[in-house]
């Protein structure tokens, strides 16, 4: 089994999960309409606009893969795909990833084309980078936070029952993508370990952030730091969910 085939195959699995659909395109949806109507919204007629809608996509479509994912690691065991996956020459490891990348492409696909609907849009008033940009942003904004969300939904959902690990990720995204001063918890929002893209986004595309920086405006080097952060934890949470799976896999 070539691991082509087993992307498409975990592509096709989950272009037909309903549910992951009806959770995920109303997010997407709502995210368009905060970007528009938002009174931080710089609209949709440059460059500042993609980025922020890209931002409020990275905030909230994540809340439904947060709680979709919680079997990505550990749904073979019960249809017994991992007993043919088992006979294939690849190491366990690369099979997993081909099952994230497959997964992956189905979540980006719709933020993905409202970013290059509006670049379109954009590039037909004269934006020549706009389609570039959109890209650039569904890739160092949009993918990461999409895979962290996978990530911890994989994790938990390897961990915990699934109705449990699908609150708690759930609830560890609305505290990594949201943060009030009514609520005396710390955050990672307002610095270089933000997972929503206010670095890269100030440091990288020059546009304003969604949370005041505290230590002063983010540069192209606190884009990189935050863009390795999130590369980092997305390869912990998915080796994690594939140690633990494996674990409980050879446990039975």
């Amino acid at each position: 089994m070539r691991i082509l085939s087993l992307v498409r195959i975990t592509l096709l699995m989950f272009y037909r999960r309903k549910a992951l659909w009806i959770a995920s395109m109303p997010l997407a949806l709502f995210a368009l309409f905060l970007a528009y109507a938002s009174p931080m919204s710089p609209g949709f007629s440059n460059t500042d606009g993609l980025v922020f809608t890209g931002q409020v996509l990275a905030m909230f479509t994540p809340l439904a893969y947060a709680a979709s994912f919680s079997n990505l690691m550990t749904a073979g065991r019960r249809t017994g795909m991992d007993e043919l996956e088992s006979t294939s020459p690849l190491p366990m490891a690369v099979i997993r990833s081909a099952h994230v990348l497959g997964a992956w492409v189905i979540c980006i696909s719709s933020s993905l084309l409202f970013l290059v609907l509006i670049a379109i849009y954009q590039a037909f008033n004269g934006n020549g980078k706009a389609i570039l940009v959109a890209l650039a942003v569904a890739l160092v904004i949009l993918s990461p936070s999409m895979l962290i969300a996978m990530g911890i939904s994989a994790l938990l959902g390897a961990l915990l029952p699934t109705i449990v690990a699908r609150i708690l990720a759930v609830l560890v995204w609305a505290w990594l993508a949201f943060y009030t001063p009514l609520l005396p918890l710390p955050t990672l929002n307002g610095g270089p370990l933000a997972v929503i893209g206010d670095p890269i986004a100030q440091g990288w595309f020059h546009t304003d952030t969604m949370y005041a920086p505290a230590n002063g405006p983010f540069t192209v080097q606190s884009g990189v730091i935050s863009l390795l952060w999130q590369v980092c934890i997305i390869f912990l949470l998915f080796t994690g969910a594939n140690l633990v799976s494996n674990h409980i896999k050879g446990r039975v």
